[in-house]
């Protein structure tokens, strides 16, 4: 089943679409997963065995001349561990210019929602996943939880995740007069970016998501805006349409740093007012394209 990213939401309304789908173990888990992350669902194809591949890569896969890693979701998130594959259906995915297969027992459709829909999994999910687990949405009493893919795929394979920033620590002085908005979902990410940006010399006040950098934004305009695009509450294009529509935030500079990285999400923010998209992980190219902007 090929997903039609042709069909699109219009951006920057704040919603998104979700892949609902099943992992079974001592009872049914319902998760989720963007769709533009979401490449296409199969069959489970023939598979080449990785020698010392950790134990939830099951192998990797031929899928349209792509050598695909297939990794098993359950075993992955502790649920169960098994070998009888020959049922499975597999979600191809593609972000931080990575294909991956994901090893799932049903895949069962497709959810119009918002980021303002997606709760807290604190209160509300399995405990045992909450590192795992991004926010839940309720639909029709069913909860399904948000995974994060992305960490998933990083410490699998940590040649994905994000490096520290080579820095021209020359021009630290003329960054110190220029304030950075962040918005981010993802701690780590987060953490990571604001602490390398302060190191380098800019001030930075960074944001779990969206909502909370415009509220900042009518107290203090900054010099730039680094934002996510998947974000709880209000996304990143949400952002990016939200500013454009203040006449006297026209030419504030307005970076997209996302994993969606893809010719057409970048056309998308740009034709909405974002000045550039920066796919992760590439950090290098994030904070010189900022040095470009303000300095």
């Amino acid at each position: 089943m090929a997903l039609d990213h042709g069909i699109l939401l219009e951006t920057g309304t704040n919603e998104f679409e979700i892949v609902e789908f099943i992992v079974r173990a001592e009872k049914e888990h319902h998760f989720g997963i963007n769709v533009a992350k979401v490449r296409e669902v199969i069959r489970f194809p023939e598979i080449v065995k990785v020698p010392d591949a950790h134990p939830a890569v099951i192998g990797t896969a031929n899928i349209r001349q792509k050598l695909v890693p297939l990794i098993d979701l359950g075993s992955w998130l502790d649920l169960k561990f098994e070998q009888d594959y020959a049922a499975k259906k597999i979600i191809v995915t593609f972000f931080n210019h990575q294909y991956n297969g994901f090893l799932v027992d049903e895949v069962v459709r497709i959810h119009r929602i918002t980021w303002a829909d997606i709760k807290d999994y604190s209160a509300i999910t399995d405990f045992s996943l909450a590192e795992t687990v991004l926010g839940v949405v309720d639909i029709g009493g069913n909860l399904i939880q948000l995974l994060d893919f992305e960490k998933i795929v990083s410490e699998l394979n940590p040649a994905t995740a994000l490096k520290e920033m080579v820095i021209d620590y020359s021009r630290s002085a003329a960054r110190s007069k220029k304030l950075v908005y962040l918005a981010e979902d993802s701690t780590v990410i987060r953490r990571f970016l604001a602490i390398n940006l302060e190191n380098a010399g800019y001030r930075v006040k960074a944001f779990e998501n969206g909502k909370l950098l415009l509220a900042a934004t009518a107290i203090e305009t900054p010099d730039i805006i680094i934002t996510d695009l998947e974000m709880p509450v209000a996304d990143g294009a949400f952002v990016v349409r939200t500013l454009r529509g203040k006449p006297e935030l026209a030419k504030l500079p307005i970076l997209v740093f996302s994993s969606l990285a893809s010719e057409e999400n970048e056309r998308k923010v740009l034709s909405i007012g974002a000045n550039m998209f920066v796919g992760k992980p590439d950090t290098d190219i994030l904070i010189n394209s900022i040095d470009e902007y303000v300095l």
